[in-house]
């Protein structure tokens, strides 16, 4: 963010949690409040994905389900502080950077209608004054999430299930940096890995495969909430990626 010159959209891909849907839906909101400063809605940018035809962006969030949804909420304090570090080093005879705010609600959907969406959002995602952030967590261990499985006697040398766990998240993430969306679709049918962003994933894996652009993804950070070792305990993992376009970069 802080070396894109041209940048004017950061567009927020997130799950849903709490309502279903089987599509995408564009945020409803013209301002986003942070404690940080507000963020202003790219109307423009709304519009036309409403407008689009296949596959059509059919709902807007209102907002109750805005701002029940975790998942964007809280990404945009950090936005709203990467604006304001941005403003802060222009000079007083520069004017303020109007940068704003799309976020989109990716529901349960299929895989051919996350490749439809992923290609529908291509020419949008890839444009360098876009800066895309896509929210998700990853493995939801333990009873409490109905998701509990453990490393055989196979498994050598995984011992433990914290372990077995960040094994689990490893694959995801290798697919996820390998650009690889349909095996990334075909991981999760075998292992289930409770992903809460899966759909979100994908679709932006759809939109820059895509793309005529090179990209190169790499995680940078992953962790665990707890190191579970027993069926009594509970886990949530938590991983960072970056992802560059090869010609912007510099």
């Amino acid at each position: 963010l802080l070396t894109n010159s041209v940048l004017r959209t950061v567009v927020v891909l997130h799950p849903s949690h709490h309502v279903y849907l089987d599509g995408c839906a564009v945020s409803g909101a013209s301002i986003i409040e942070t404690p940080l400063g507000n963020l202003k809605v790219d109307h423009a940018l709304r519009n036309q994905l409403l407008t689009s035809t296949t596959p059509k962006f059919e709902i807007m969030m209102d907002q109750s389900v805005d701002e029940e949804e975790h998942s964007g909420e809280m990404q945009y304090p950090f936005i709203a502080k990467i604006i304001n570090d941005l403003n802060a080093t222009r000079s007083e005879n520069n004017k303020r950077l109007d940068i704003k705010i799309l976020p989109i609600m990716v529901g349960s959907i299929k895989t051919n209608r996350e490749e439809a969406f992923g290609r529908l959002l291509s020419p949008y995602l890839c444009d360098r004054g876009i800066f895309t952030v896509v929210s998700s967590d990853f493995c939801h261990w333990g009873q409490r999430f109905n998701y509990t499985p453990q490393p055989s006697s196979s498994s050598h040398p995984i011992n433990e299930i914290h372990e077995y766990i960040a094994a689990l998240d490893k694959r995801g993430m290798d697919l996820i940096e390998l650009q690889r969306p349909g095996a990334f679709a075909d991981y999760l049918r075998e292992c289930s890995n409770t992903i809460c962003g899966r759909h979100p994933i994908a679709v932006w894996l759809h939109s820059i495969q895509a793309s005529m652009l090179t990209h190169d993804v790499r995680f940078v950070s992953y962790d665990q909430s707890e190191k579970a070792r027993s069926v009594r305990d509970n886990s949530v993992s938590y991983a960072s990626a970056v992802a560059r376009v090869a010609m912007f970069d510099g």
